[in-house]
C-alpha cells in the first residue's frame, strides 16, 4: 500500500505544480461544501479501507483515465497500455484535482464490484476448505480400527456394523451443521444490509439537516454575498449587508444571574391567555448578544422597548454590565480592549465605519429604568408620559410588633452595631446605626447612577440640580425634553413608521437604479457639473413618506440616522447565533477529523488533495479552560451541595487553568458558606472573584481565597458579621393553657425546643458560638485581604458597602464586571489565545423542584404571618376540645421556631428565607 501511495503521489504531484488553492490552470478553486466533501471522502475511505491497495489503484486508474478523456473529448472505450504510463503527447491535459460526482461514483462502483467479487471468491474457498476438512475427518473415522475391550483377545464380530453406523451419524451431523451455517450466513447478511441501510439513512438525514441549517445561517448573516468577490478590482463587488434593527423588549425581559432548575419561568405554560410571554435571559447571555450585534454588519441599530415599565426588577450591577455592552454597540467603530471599562482613548482606537445608533422608547421611566435607558443614543418618551426620577430608596419591614402580639420572643445574638439583618425581629423602626448604613448605601448608589447618566447624556448637573429633580416629583415629557433628559416626545412608538419609510425609500431607489441601468446611465455625461448639482438636489429632497412621518413625529436627527428596513426580535437573533455557533463547532470538528485522517494515512491524504481539500492546522482537542462557577442566591444546604459537586468535577479536569468565582448572593448559613470556602481552598489553581448585584456576608465570606476581586460600583458587598436567632413560643402556648418543662435541668439540648424559655446557660452558649464565628470571619478576611485584624474590625461590624466604597476601604481590588474578570484570568493564567470558558453549575431541571416553582414567589417574611394566623385560627376553632395533641400537631407547622439559627446575611429577606426553611 505504501508503494502504491508513493506512485500516486509522484503521479499527482507532477500535475499539481500550482498552489494548493488553485487548480492546474491557475484558476482559483471554489472550496467544497462540507456535506459534499464528507460524502465523497467517506465513501472513498470505506472503499480503500475494505479494498486495500487494489481498490486504491483501481480508483486512481479509473479517475485519471476518465478525467483525461473527458477533457480531451475522446470516447470512454478501451485504451492500450496503463493510463498512468501513457505518453503526455497523447493526453496533453493534466489530471484535474477535483473530479466530478459521476467520475467519483464510477470509480467507487468499479472498486465495489471488485470487492464483491473478491468476497465471493473468498467465501467459495472457505467453503471448499471446510468441505475438505469434513471429508477428511469422515474418512479418518471410517478407517480407524475399533477398540478391543475383550480381555481374552477375542475378535469382535460387530465392528463393521458399528463403523457404518458412526459414519452415517457423522454425515448427518455435518449436514445439520452445514445447513445451520448457511442459514446463519443468510440471517447475518440480511441484518448487515438492514443495519447498513439504516445507518446510511440516519447519516443522510443528519447531513441534510446540517446542510439546511448551514445555508440558513449563511443566508441570515449574509455569508452568501461573499461569493461574488472577484480578483479584478474594477469588477469586484462589496458584500451587501442587510439593514436590521435588533429589538430589546425590556418591558417583558427577565434578566437573571444563572439559569438553574429554580429559575425556570413556568408562568407562560400556566397562563394560556398570555400573549406576551416573558423572555428569560442570563445577564452574560444578553451582554454577549449585544457584543455580537455590535460586530454584526447586518445589525444597524438597537431599539429598546420599555413600555409601561419593566415588569421584572433588575439589579443595578446587571444594569451596569448591560449599559457597558450598549456603549460598545454605540462605539462599534472602535476596537475595545476591555469591554467593562469606561471609555478612555488609551483603551480604544478608531477604525473604519460609522457608529451605530441605539434607541430607547417608553411610556414612562422610573429611576432604575432611566438609568438603563440613558445608555442608548436617543431616548424617546411618549408625549403624555413622565419621568419619575426620585433616586434610590430602600424599604425595610419590622416584625417585632406582630411577634409581641402573638407572644413569640426572638432572642438575637450579634456582633457589630451595623449587623442590621436581625433588626426585623428586635426593632419597630430604624435604629441609629441601621439608619446610618442605609443613608450611606443609598447616597453612594445615587452618586454612581447620576455619574453614569451625566456621562451618557452629556449633562452638566450639579448636586443642587439633582436635588431639585428628586424633590420636584414627576417630570412631564415637555419638562424632560427642555432639560435634556429625553430627545424626542412622539405620540406613539415610531419604530413601525420608521421601518415602513425606509422600506418604501429602498424600494423606490432600487426601481430607479434598475431603470437607469436599462437606459445606459453608466455612461458619462458631458456636463458633469450639472449632474453633480442634480445629485445633491436629490439627496436634499425629502421623499413623500418621510414628509408624512416628520409631520407626525417632527423632524429629528435620530430619525435620519435610522436606516434599518427590517426588525428582528431578541429571541430570533439569539436562536440564529446559537445555530451559528453550532455550525462553527461542527465545521471545526469536521476539519480536525480530516486532518487526523490525512496524518495517519498517506492514501487518504492523496485522495483529499485530489478532491481539493487543503490541510490546515488542526485545533487541539484539549484546549485550555477557564471555569466560571456561579453562586447565585441564598447560600443554604441545597446551593452548597450543588456548588461543591461542581467544584469537585472542575478539580478533576486538568485542562482548567483558572477559576472565576461569580458571586450574586446576599449571604446565608454559616456552615454552608464554610463548606463552600473549604472546597475552594482545595482547588490548586488560581481563583478570581467577580461580584454581581450582591456579594455580602456569606457571599463575601466564600470569596476570601481569591487572588483578585472585581466588583461593580453598584455592587453591595461587605457585611462582615454573624448573628444568631432563637425563638421562644412558650408565652404563646401559655395563652392557650399549655406549659412545658424539661429534664435534666440546665441541659442545652432543651434549647432546641420552641416552648423552652432561654436560660442564662443557653444564652451564654449561643453567644459564645456567635463570637467564635465572628472572630473566624475576621481572621479569614485579614488573611485573604492582607490586612491587620484591627483594620478589618473597622470595616466589619456588619456594615454594607457599595462596590465603589469597598474599593476605597480595601475590600475589593478593581471595578469591573464578569467580562473583565474573565479577561484578566485569560491574560494572567493561560498560555494560548484559544481558551474555552466553561460555566458551572450546569443548567438542569429536576421534577422534585416543580412544586416549589408552582408555589410562586411570595415574600418570605409574610410566611410567618400566614403560619401564625393559620395555627391560631385552627386552635381557636378547636378550643372546646382542649386537645394537647392537636395543639402540638399545629405547633409543628411553625418550623422557624424549632432551633437556633446562625446566619451570615446582609438583609432581612435572606434571613427570613433561611429561617423559614429551617436552616
Amino acid at each position: 500500500q505504501q508503494q502504491t501511495s508513493n506512485k500516486m503521489r509522484a503521479s499527482l504531484s507532477s500535475s499539481s505544480s500550482a498552489s494548493p488553492e488553485t487548480n492546474c490552470r491557475g484558476v482559483r478553486q471554489r472550496p467544497l461544501q462540507p456535506m459534499h466533501l464528507l460524502l465523497k471522502v467517506g465513501l472513498l475511505h470505506v472503499a480503500v479501507l475494505f479494498g486495500g491497495t487494489t481498490t486504491l489503484e483501481a480508483f486512481t486508474v479509473h479517475h485519471v483515465q476518465l478525467g483525461r478523456r473527458r477533457r480531451s473529448g475522446d470516447s470512454l472505450g478501451t485504451s492500450s497500455g496503463h493510463p498512468l504510463h501513457t505518453p503526455p503527447s497523447q493526453h496533453p491535459l493534466p489530471v484535474p484535482e477535483q473530479p466530478s460526482s459521476s467520475v467519483l461514483f464510477g470509480a467507487i462502483k468499479t472498486a465495489s464490484g471488485q470487492i464483491i467479487r473478491q468476497g465471493k471468491i473468498k467465501q467459495q474457498l472457505k467453503a471448499e476448505r471446510l468441505l475438505k476438512r469434513q471429508n477428511a475427518k469422515a474418512e479418518a473415522n471410517n478407517n480407524k480400527p475399533p477398540k478391543n475391550n475383550n480381555k481374552n483377545n477375542e475378535t469382535d464380530t460387530t465392528t463393521p456394523t458399528t463403523t457404518t453406523t458412526t459414519a452415517t451419524k457423522t454425515a448427518e451431523n455435518h449436514g445439520v451443521v452445514r445447513r445451520f451455517v448457511t442459514r446463519a450466513k443468510n440471517v447475518a447478511g440480511k441484518t448487515l444490509r438492514v443495519g447498513g441501510a439504516t445507518i446510511g439513512l440516519v447519516a443522510a438525514a443528519n447531513l441534510a439537516l446540517y446542510y439546511y441549517e448551514s445555508n440558513q445561517v449563511d443566508n441570515f448573516f449574509g455569508a452568501a454575498a461573499d461569493d461574488d468577490e472577484s480578483t479584478d478590482n474594477e469588477s469586484s463587488k462589496q458584500p451587501k449587508h442587510k439593514k436590521r434593527v435588533l429589538v430589546l423588549p425590556f418591558d417583558n425581559l427577565k434578566v437573571i444571574e444563572h439559569r438553574t432548575s429554580g429559575s425556570i419561568d413556568l408562568q407562560p405554560l400556566l397562563d394560556q391567555n398570555n400573549k406576551q410571554p416573558t423572555i428569560v435571559l442570563e445577564a452574560k447571555e444578553l451582554v454577549s448578544i449585544l457584543h455580537k450585534a455590535a460586530a454584526d454588519p447586518n445589525i444597524s441599530a438597537l431599539y429598546a422597548d420599555f413600555g409601561e415599565g419593566m415588569r421584572h426588577p433588575m439589579g443595578y450591577a446587571h444594569m451596569e454590565e448591560i449599559r457597558n455592552a450598549i456603549r460598545i454597540f454605540n462605539e462599534s467603530h472602535r476596537v475595545h480592549r476591555d469591554p467593562n471599562v469606561h471609555h478612555n482613548p488609551v483603551f480604544a482606537m478608531m477604525r473604519n465605519g460609522d457608529p451605530k445608533p441605539s434607541y430607547a422608547f417608553g411610556h414612562s421611566f422610573a429611576w432604575n429604568e432611566y438609568f438603563l435607558a440613558s445608555a442608548f443614543s436617543y431616548v424617546h418618551l411618549q408625549a403624555r408620559g413622565h419621568l419619575d426620577l426620585f433616586g434610590v430608596a430602600t424599604t425595610n419591614t419590622f416584625l417585632k410588633g406582630a411577634l409581641d402580639k402573638y407572644g413569640i420572643k426572638a432572642h438575637v445574638f450579634r456582633h457589630g452595631d451595623y449587623k442590621n439583618a436581625p433588626s426585623i425581629f428586635t426593632d419597630k423602626k430604624y435604629s441609629p446605626a441601621h439608619l446610618e448604613t442605609v443613608k450611606s448605601m443609598t447616597s453612594s448608589l445615587n452618586t454612581s447612577i447620576r455619574t453614569c447618566i451625566e456621562n451618557s447624556r452629556a449633562l452638566n448637573f450639579d448636586n443642587v440640580m439633582w436635588q431639585s429633580i428628586f424633590e420636584f416629583g414627576s417630570l412631564t415629557s415637555a419638562n424632560s425634553e427642555d432639560i435634556g433628559l429625553v430627545d424626542v416626545i412622539p405620540p406613539v412608538d415610531p419604530l413601525l413608521s420608521l421601518l415602513n419609510v425606509n422600506k418604501k425609500e429602498a424600494k423606490k431607489k432600487k426601481k430607479k437604479k434598475s431603470f437607469m441601468s436599462r437606459l445606459g446611465a453608466n455612461e458619462k455625461d458631458d456636463n458633469e457639473d450639472e449632474d453633480a448639482k442634480k445629485s445633491e438636489g436629490d439627496k436634499e429632497a425629502t421623499s413623500t413618506p418621510r414628509k408624512k412621518m416628520e409631520a407626525k413625529f417632527g423632524p429629528h436627527e435620530s430619525f435620519t440616522k435610522f436606516t434599518a428596513t427590517d426588525a428582528i426580535s431578541l429571541a430570533k437573533y439569539k436562536q440564529m447565533l446559537n445555530k451559528k455557533d453550532k455550525m462553527e463547532r461542527t465545521r471545526k470538528q469536521f476539519n480536525n477529523t480530516l486532518q487526523k485522517m490525512s496524518e495517519t494515512s498517506t492514501a487518504t491524504e492523496m485522495i483529499l488533495s485530489a478532491l481539493g481539500w487543503v490541510p490546515g492546522e488542526a485545533s487541539s482537542s484539549k484546549r485550555e479552560k477557564v471555569a466560571v462557577v456561579t453562586v447565585d442566591g441564598t447560600i443554604g444546604s441545597s446551593l452548597s451541595y450543588e456548588i461543591i459537586r461542581s467544584l469537585r468535577q472542575i478539580r478533576q479536569d486538568k485542562s482548567v487553568k483558572c477559576m472565576v468565582l461569580r458571586v450574586d448572593s446576599p449571604g446565608g448559613s454559616v456552615t454552608s458558606s464554610e463548606a463552600i470556602l473549604e472546597e475552594i481552598k482545595l482547588f490548586d489553581k488560581p481563583v478570581i472573584c467577580s461580584m454581581s448585584n450582591a456579594a455580602a456576608s456569606g457571599g463575601y465570606y466564600i470569596a476570601m481565597n481569591s487572588e483578585k476581586i472585581f466588583a461593580l460600583p453598584t455592587t453591595l458587598t461587605g457585611s462582615i458579621g454573624v448573628f444568631g436567632v432563637k425563638f421562644d413560643a412558650s408565652k404563646w402556648a401559655k395563652s392557650y393553657g399549655i406549659g412545658a418543662d424539661y429534664y435534666p435541668r440546665g441541659s442545652h439540648a432543651a434549647a432546641m425546643h420552641p416552648l423552652t424559655p432561654l436560660t442564662p446557660g443557653m444564652k451564654d452558649n449561643i453567644a459564645r458560638m456567635v463570637l467564635d464565628y465572628y472572630d473566624y470571619f475576621k481572621s479569614i478576611v485579614a488573611t485573604g485581604r492582607s490586612l491587620p485584624v484591627e483594620e478589618v474590625e473597622k470595616v466589619a461590624q456588619g456594615r454594607v458597602w457599595t462596590g465603589e466604597q469597598a474599593k476605597e476601604v480595601g475590600l475589593v481590588d478593581a471595578l469591573g464586571g464578569l467580562d473583565r474578570a474573565i479577561s484578566y484570568a485569560k491574560k494572567a493564567h493561560t498560555k494560548t489565545e484559544n481558551v474555552e470558558v466553561e460555566h458551572w453549575p450546569k443548567s438542569s431541571f429536576r421534577w422534585e423542584d416543580l412544586p416549589e416553582l408552582l408555589a410562586g414567589q411570595e415574600s418570605s417574611y409574610l410566611n410567618i404571618f400566614h403560619a401564625l394566623l393559620a395555627v391560631t385560627m385552627r386552635l381557636e376553632d378547636n378550643a372546646e376540645s382542649g386537645s394537647v395533641e392537636h395543639f402540638l400537631r399545629q405547633l409543628k407547622e411553625l418550623k422557624f421556631a424549632e432551633k437556633p439559627h446562625f446566619l451570615m446575611t446582609m438583609d432581612d429577606k435572606t434571613a427570613m428565607d433561611l429561617i423559614m426553611r429551617g436552616e
